[in-house]
C-alpha cells in the first residue's frame, strides 16, 4: 500500500512543520536523526532503508521533501515505532532524550573535508543563492495567503454554518453509523505542499488508501474545512483512526482527512490545487453560502483568486530556481563523498531497526 506524506511546506507564516511527528512522545518511540549536507546521501539512505524493510513486509509511510519531491525528509514505521529522519533546517531536529529515544546519525564522517574545503566559495556563494530564492518565494507565497484571506473572509461572513453542520451531521451518521465505544486516534500529514512542480497533490496515497473519495469541491475552502473538521469528528468519537492534512495557510482548519479502516477520504478541492483524482463523488459546497451576498463581491472575489494564483505561480518559479542550484550545490558533496560507508551505514540501521529491543510485538 503506497504511503507518501508531506511533513512541512512553505506556508502563510514562513515555513509550516509537523516535523514533531516524526519524534512524537509515544513509549518505545525511537527516532535516528540524520545530519549531513546536500548531495551526502541522506535521502538514498533513508530510500535504502525503506526499501529494505518493505521486503520483510513491514509497513512504511514515505515522507517526502516539498523542496524537491523526488527526495525523501523522513520515513516512519509505524508497527515498529520507530523512524528515521532528516534533521537539517528548514526542519531542524535534535532528539529530546538522546540514546533513550533517538540518536543523531553523522554523515559528516562519510565526507572528504579537504575536497570540500577546494571548494568552499562555490559552497557558500551557491548556498547564499539558495537561501535567497527560498525567502523570495516565501514572500509571494505569504503575499499570496494573504490576498486568498480576503476571499475566505467574504465566503465566512456568507456562510449558512448551522445549515452545513446538519449536513455534516448527515454525511457523518451515514458514514459512521453509532459510537463503538471508544475514541479514534489521529496522526497529523500533509497530503499537499508547495513544490518546484506546484501547489502539489500526492494523489497516490489518497487513490491507494481510499476505495471511496468524496470531493468537496469549495472555490476558497471555508465551508469544506469546517466541514470535513466536522466529520473528523464524528470520526474519532465513532473510535476511528484518523490520518488529518491541515492547511498550510490556516493552521488550525483541516484541509483533508483519510480514515484507512473505511477505505474512506473527504478531500478539498479549490481554486489552489489541483487534486487529480478520481471521485467517488464530488459535492458543490455552494448552496451553503448565501449566493446574493456571495454575487455583491464578485469582483473582490474574482481579483482574490486571480492575484493568489500570479503570485503562487511566482513564488513555484522561484522555488525552481532554488531547485537548480540546490542540485549545483549536491554536485560539490557528492564528490567529497565517501558511499561504501553511506551504505555500511544503512545496511547497519536496517539490522538494528529489525532487531530492536524497544517495538511490542502487537
Amino acid at each position: 500500500m503506497n504511503e507518501a506524506y508531506f511533513l512541512g511546506s512553505s506556508g502563510k507564516n514562513g515555513f509550516f512543520s509537523c516535523f514533531s511527528q516524526l519524534t512524537p512522545k509515544i513509549e518505545g518511540q525511537y527516532t535516528y536523526i540524520i545530519k549531513g549536507g546536500p548531495g551526502t546521501g541522506k535521502s538514498s539512505l533513508m530510500r535504502r532503508v525503506a526499501d529494505e524493510m518493505e521486503k520483510k513486509d513491514i509497513e512504511c509511510e514515505r515522507i517526502f521533501c516539498s523542496s524537491d519531491p523526488n527526495s525523501l525528509d523522513g520515513v516512519i514505521f509505524p508497527s515498529l515505532r520507530v523512524s528515521i529522519c532528516d534533521g537539517t533546517s528548514p526542519h531542524t531536529l535534535d532528539p529530546d532524550y538522546p540514546g533513550a529515544t533517538g540518536e543523531i546519525v553523522n554523515l559528516g564522517d562519510c565526507w572528504d573535508k579537504e575536497k570540500l574545503l577546494e571548494k568552499k566559495e562555490e559552497i557558500i556563494s551557491l548556498t547564499d543563492k539558495n537561501k535567497a530564492c527560498h525567502q523570495r518565494s516565501r514572500r509571494f507565497i505569504e503575499s499570496a495567503f494573504s490576498i486568498f484571506a480576503d476571499g475566505e473572509k467574504i465566503c465566512r461572513d456568507c456562510l449558512d454554518e448551522s445549515r452545513l453542520m446538519r449536513y455534516a451531521s448527515r454525511v457523518s451518521s451515514r458514514h459512521f453509523k453509532k459510537p463503538r465505544g471508544k475514541i479514534g486516534t489521529e496522526k497529523t500529514r500533509l497530503l499537499d505542499a508547495i513544490t518546484p512542480w506546484g501547489y502539489f497533490f500526492l494523489n497516490e496515497t489518497a487513490e491507494s488508501l481510499c476505495s471511496e473519495k468524496i470531493v468537496f469541491e469549495d472555490e476558497f475552502g471555508i465551508a469544506s474545512s469546517k466541514l470535513i473538521g466536522e466529520i473528523r469528528s464524528y470520526a474519532l468519537a465513532s473510535g476511528f483512526s484518523v490520518i488529518s492534512s491541515p492547511c498550510i495557510n490556516r493552521e488550525k482548519a483541516i484541509r483533508h482527512i483519510i480514515i484507512k479502516e473505511l477505505s474512506l477520504g473527504f478531500f478539498t478541492a479549490d481554486k489552489l490545487c489541483n487534486l487529480n483524482i478520481t471521485p467517488t463523488k464530488t459535492v458543490n459546497l455552494r448552496r451553503f453560502y448565501s449566493l446574493a451576498d456571495m454575487s455583491a463581491h464578485k469582483p473582490r472575489l474574482t481579483f482574490a483568486k486571480k492575484a493568489a494564483n500570479e503570485l503562487m505561480n511566482e513564488a513555484v518559479c522561484s522555488l525552481k530556481i532554488a531547485k537548480g542550484i540546490h542540485d549545483d550545490l549536491e554536485k560539490c558533496y557528492v564528490d567529497a563523498m565517501n558511499f561504501e560507508k553511506i551504505s555500511a551505514i544503512a545496511d547497519s540501521l536496517t539490522e538494528r531497526i529489525w532487531k530492536s529491543e524497544w517495538w511490542s510485538e502487537e
